[in-house]
């Protein structure tokens, strides 16, 4: 995108800022975990000026604009229900319904992931002139693509809903609770690899490596339980799978995800949301003299 247009947008940010909110003297007011989060309250309104920057951004010049986040989803599930139906003869019943489930989640963190190692260091201007909690940043690029994972959802689940004749059930309501998780999960793996990639650039080629062997650990194109037994540890080991599982269990399944599926959904979101925290909190002082 062109970089006139990033940084007028910047600056309508920045003076949105100075607008809303009183500068802080940092050297007073020593940055912490709680006054972090605190923080991402008291500056939603950066937080939502953020992700509506990237979406504006994103479709500007665009003639359908937000139309275009839909066309992909859909075209995935033209393509997949052609190759797995008609030339792979993939015999699992209601498979490529099974497939987008965990493929629309994966992109969903894959893509967050990807783009939060430049969260910090490709907003140098808005970390140089402006106080405010360096967290703001990564979970901004969290809730962008949030915003597109949701509108792929609202288009596509329907209509495989329906396409497969697949009546609603009880455990779908826990939907939104799992992405929630998830949401949380990723905003914490993000804020670790945008404290990371700020020193660190080759943080952001480890990450493109790491995401196609996750890939291949989470099950999203075949079913955990047919792995061979000496295998399947190995799936745990993908933080991604207990998400990308529950999804199968509420939909796919239509049964309600066990304790197992609970505890590591619960723990990874805890757990990574703390690390996260914790680390661009201690390093955020720094920032500046990186980017």
């Amino acid at each position: 995108m062109p970089r006139a247009a990033e940084a007028a947008a910047d600056a309508v940010v920045t003076s949105n800022i100075a607008v809303d909110h009183e500068m802080v003297d940092r050297a007073a007011d020593a940055p912490s975990v709680r006054r972090t989060l605190a923080g991402l309250h008291r500056y939603r309104h950066l937080l939502r000026n953020l992700v509506l920057k990237d979406l504006k951004l994103k479709y500007r010049g665009s003639v359908i604009g937000f139309l275009w986040s839909l066309a992909n989803p859909i075209l995935m599930a033209a393509i997949y229900t052609l190759a797995f139906t008609r030339f792979l003869d993939q015999q699992t019943e209601n498979f490529v319904f099974y497939l987008m489930l965990g493929l629309l989640a994966w992109t969903f963190f894959a893509t967050s992931a990807s783009m939060s190692t430049g969260a910090i260091v490709d907003n140098g201007g808005l970390v140089k002139s402006v106080s405010f909690p360096r967290a703001i940043l990564p979970t901004a690029t969290v809730l962008f693509n949030l915003t597109q994972y949701m509108l792929s959802v609202l288009v596509i689940l329907p209509v495989m809903l329906a396409w497969y004749h697949v009546t609603p059930s009880g455990p779908m309501l826990l939907f939104p609770v799992f992405v929630a998780l998830q949401v949380i999960f990723t905003v914490g793996v993000a804020m670790i690899l945008a404290t990371g990639a700020a020193f660190l650039r080759d943080v952001r080629h480890f990450v493109e490596i790491a995401l196609t062997l996750l890939f291949w650990m989470t099950p999203i194109v075949y079913m955990a339980h047919k792995v061979p037994e000496p295998y399947r540890q190995a799936i745990l080991l993908s933080p991604v799978s207990p998400y990308v599982t529950a999804y199968h269990d509420i939909f796919y399944f239509q049964r309600w995800p066990d304790a197992g599926i609970w505890a590591t959904t619960v723990g990874y979101a805890i757990i990574a949301a703390a690390v996260g925290l914790w680390l661009i909190v201690r390093h955020e002082d720094r920032f500046a003299e990186q980017v």
